[in-house]
């Protein structure tokens, strides 16, 4: 069973936290913040910096260098159905 699990647009931690949420094409954090935001395949931190990719099912760093694939990653947050901001909801939160 993994350790985080999507209900909706918000990431829930294994004691059932709120950690984060979607809302249009921004994530927020459990405060409010928004800590990335989601510009077609590419996901950028709160300062716009570029910090990764998603081509075809694999996810790459900023300098290209693959990371992980989308598939990894929806075996680490349960319910989730992939995608670009679940990807993003990985990289800030959980990894």
């Amino acid at each position: 069973m993994a350790n985080y699990k999507m209900r909706g647009n918000d990431l829930y931690n294994h004691s059932g936290h709120r950690i984060a949420t979607i809302r249009e094409n921004d994530i927020y954090d459990n405060h409010g913040h928004r800590v990335a935001n989601i510009r077609g395949n590419d996901i950028y931190n709160e300062r716009g910096h570029h910090v990764a990719s998603i081509r075809g099912s694999d996810v790459y760093n900023e300098i290209g260098h693959r990371i992980a694939t989308v598939s990894q990653i929806r075996t680490s947050i349960e319910d989730s159905m992939g995608g670009v901001s679940v990807v993003a909801l990985w990289l800030f939160f959980v990894r």
